[in-house]
């Protein structure tokens, strides 16, 4: 306590002098806050439903969209990436050894029930997030965060156990979360409450309603902390599963919003726009969203023996954990990357709107170097020498590759309601089958792949896709720590990429630790824990009559509350609630 009052003290008298004062981003397109009409209604098409609203353990794309409306950060990313806009702090300020930031939050915020936000909410968000029993999927990055202190209500302050680039990232990311709601309960209690279905947020949008398989429904809160903010009276997410139905929607005016377009209906979109068939404006950029195959590197039965919430230590982990039979050895993973052809599956299903990847630094963030990426081109030849070298040959001459009585045959899995992964997954079934090997695909429900398969790492192959964060950190896909955390589900560890993560981290600056990240992206494209195989360019689609949007890579709704509607081109769904 000595030590945290003696910081208050230096704070106060270091002053503000340095603090960020930041203003809010202007309105992107014509018009100011004061001649914009306020009204309308936003339908946004999703093709699944989300796996709840509680921010401490929702996992889906569709899940962060909504809470993105719901909930706040204290700050929120620039375009640029590295800096930010203040939410709800309104300011901060670094301490004179920079181990702490002080953020001096807004003082007439309320959550969606009425209730003050105060400090206390942001240090019972940090407490949860670094709760291993709920085993936040954003944990990595509290990693250098000592403590989080609410010093009055409007002042927290988040002490650090070390200096580095990202101490302010680390802080404001993650949604704040009601601690006058959630602190009663005990973490393990914490995701089957109510409140994953009927979130209480800080947002521009409050929870209306959530009818099953059919639609999520927000509307504007009035008592939101911007004045004048959100221009629209509602937001309704309707759930449509069938991508080619929404698509279809979206054409006839029902849904005003999709992302994830299928190429071949984008390039439906740009001619039809461009001939004024439609009034659907078409969106495309560098988003933040790639494919790839996950290897299982370890026999499915023997993570059994990890105990759940233990970490253990890179010698640990080889002494309990058994090389899968076939996906053990870092040569056969070579030859199956080598057998895959790549470019070929990126232009058919993605017919041309992705770009190449060879390693696991995505292309958007700043420590992307491709000359850092072992590159394994497409050579089948190549590809079974390297197999009958590892001992794989069809002694039986049934056509698949064996090995002491071991069949080279296995099942590769993806999520369904993916036509894209779909049909990549017979591409790969057709490539492997040219080399001997016997790949079966299995199209799974997201839920039982979520719950599951990924968790319990049931499964041999998976052709699957990240959203990518904003933050340069692999942790939660290779670090040894992270080994029983969701994402990390190929069983992928190494004392030397540890050390080279740690390194990266620390370095003083980004400079610095570009040589780290770039041996790890050397190391793990030779490793091959995944198979890359592309980056996608984000394709979406909204109604002309909405103005004030932005995309980019951060995301296709990150200012909603910006968003308005002219009055003479108002729908009769803009009508709802007077607009």
């Amino acid at each position: 306590m000595r030590r945290v009052t003696l910081l208050i003290l230096l704070f106060l008298v270091w002053g503000t002098g340095c603090g960020n004062r930041e203003r809010d981003k202007p309105l992107p397109q014509e018009s100011t806050p004061e001649t914009i009409p306020a009204g309308g209604t936003l339908i946004v098409g999703l093709n699944g439903e989300p796996d709840g609203l509680n921010p401490l353990f929702a996992l889906s794309v569709h899940a962060n969209e909504i809470m993105s409306l719901v909930f706040s950060r204290l700050a929120d990313f620039q375009e640029n990436l590295h800096s930010f806009t203040p939410r709800l702090a309104k300011s901060w300020e670094w301490s004179p050894d920079s181990l702490s930031i002080l953020f001096h939050l807004r003082t007439d915020v309320r959550w969606h029930d009425g209730t003050s936000f105060s400090a206390r909410d942001v240090r019972f968000s940090y407490r949860m997030q670094v709760n291993r029993e709920i085993a936040w999927d954003g944990v990595a990055y509290k990693e250098f965060i000592r403590e989080v202190t609410a010093f009055d209500d409007s002042t927290a302050i988040f002490t650090f156990t070390r200096k580095y680039p990202a101490m302010l990232m680390d802080a404001v990311e993650g949604f704040i979360v009601p601690a006058h709601i959630l602190e009663t309960l005990p973490p393990a209690r914490m995701q089957a409450l109510d409140f994953s279905r009927s979130p209480v947020g800080t947002g521009p949008f409050r929870f209306e309603a959530w009818e099953t398989q059919q639609s999520i429904i927000l509307t504007r809160f009035a008592d939101y902390f911007m004045e004048g903010k959100p221009y629209l009276d509602r937001v309704v997410f309707k759930i449509v599963l069938d991508n080619s139905n929404l698509f279809r929607q979206l054409l006839s005016g029902d849904v005003d919003f999709i992302s994830g377009i299928a190429p071949l209906d984008y390039l439906r979109l740009v001619q039809d726009n461009k001939a004024g068939r439609t009034r659907i404006r078409p969106i495309q950029y560098l988003g933040r969203n790639y494919d790839f195959i996950g290897w299982n590197l370890y026999h499915k039965d023997s993570y059994k023996k990890l105990q759940r919430g233990t970490e253990y230590s890179v010698d640990q982990l080889q002494q309990q954990l058994r090389p899968h039979p076939l996906f053990g050895s870092r040569k056969v993973r070579t030859a199956l990357t080598m057998a895959i052809d790549r470019e070929k599956i990126a232009e058919v299903v993605n017919h041309g709107m992705a770009i190449p990847m060879h390693g696991p630094v995505p292309p958007i963030l700043w420590a992307y170097d491709e000359k850092a990426n072992q590159q394994w081109p497409y050579d089948p030849e190549r590809a079974l020498r390297y197999l009958r070298e590892e001992g794989w040959t069809d002694s039986d001459s049934d056509g698949v590759l064996d090995k002491n009585g071991v069949k080279f045959s296995f099942e590769m899995l993806t999520n369904s309601g993916n036509a894209r992964r779909e049909q990549a997954l017979t591409i790969i079934q057709d490539q492997l089958r040219q080399v001997r090997i016997e790949m079966r695909p299995r199209v799974v429900e997201p839920g039982l792949l979520f719950s599951r398969l990924l968790p319990d790492k049931d499964f041999d192959a998976i052709l699957f896709g990240w959203v990518v964060g904003l933050k340069m950190d692999l942790a939660p896909l290779f670090h040894s720590s992270t080994i029983q955390l969701p994402f990390h589900f190929t069983g992928y560890f190494s004392q030397r990429y540890d050390i080279y993560e740690t390194l990266a981290k620390e370095a003083a600056s980004d400079k610095m630790a570009q040589k780290y990240w770039d041996k790890i992206a050397q190391q793990l494209s030779t490793d091959l824990p995944y198979t890359w195989l592309y980056y996608r360019l984000e394709c979406s689609g909204i109604h002309s009559r909405f103005r004030g949007t932005v995309f980019d890579k951060r995301g296709s709704l990150i200012n909603v509350e910006d968003w308005w509607i002219p009055l003479e081109e108002r729908t009769e769904t803009d009508k709802w609630g007077g607009g």
